[in-house]
């Protein structure tokens, strides 16, 4: 693993994005393959935000997309699969007296609320980024509001940037078709 920080510290949907991986992690923020906290939020069907990496869950032998289930329905799966899954609340309490760097990786924000919840979050944390692929920013973000949410992520003073590219903020990419372009491949020149 490249990053120590990864997934909260943890390998795979059973031990990544959990507050045990985090407080096994903690030791390790001085070891060079530490780079930043990294994990992973989604909303769930009843609007609470919720860390998990995966798109879907395993329920009873079948596989369910986490997007389409309520809070306690979540936590019953990890439950029965091994692991809590922390809500987006109780991982922001562990990491906000943290100086490390943080990225805040959005998978799914359904709600105008749970952009503002995540969003909020991030005052006060200059050393903390949003980041997404440009399909789920598109998604979580909606064009009809989007500039709006911009504005609310610079009061914050942070950024949402491209995942794997960085450098890419794509609000800003989004407003004009070159930019759009231009962030939408993975890798482009190192960029």
């Amino acid at each position: 693993m490249s990053n120590l920080g990864h997934r909260l510290g943890g390998l795979g949907s059973c031990s990544g994005n959990t507050i045990e991986s985090l407080r096994a992690t903690i030791d390790k923020v001085s070891d060079p393959l530490f780079l930043y906290w990294e994990f992973d939020v989604h909303e769930s069907a009843d609007g609470i935000l919720f860390v998990y990496h995966d798109n879907d869950i395993e329920m009873d032998g079948e596989m369910v997309l986490v997007k389409g289930l309520e809070m306690e329905s979540l936590k019953n799966a990890g439950v029965q699969l091994g692991f809590q899954i922390p809500t987006f609340t109780e991982v922001i309490s562990e990491l906000s007296e943290r100086n490390e760097n943080t990225m805040i990786e959005i998978k799914n924000l359904i709600s105008d609320e749970a952009r503002r919840e995540v969003i909020t979050a991030m005052v006060g944390h200059p050393n903390w980024t949003l980041m997404a692929t440009p399909l789920r920013f598109t998604a979580s973000f909606p064009s009809e509001s989007r500039a709006h949410w911009h504005s609310e992520v610079r009061k914050a003073g942070t950024k949402l940037v491209r995942v794997g590219r960085h450098r890419i903020d794509l609000f800003s990419a989004a407003k004009t078709r070159l930019g759009w372009m231009l962030a939408k491949p993975k890798w482009l020149f190192g960029f």
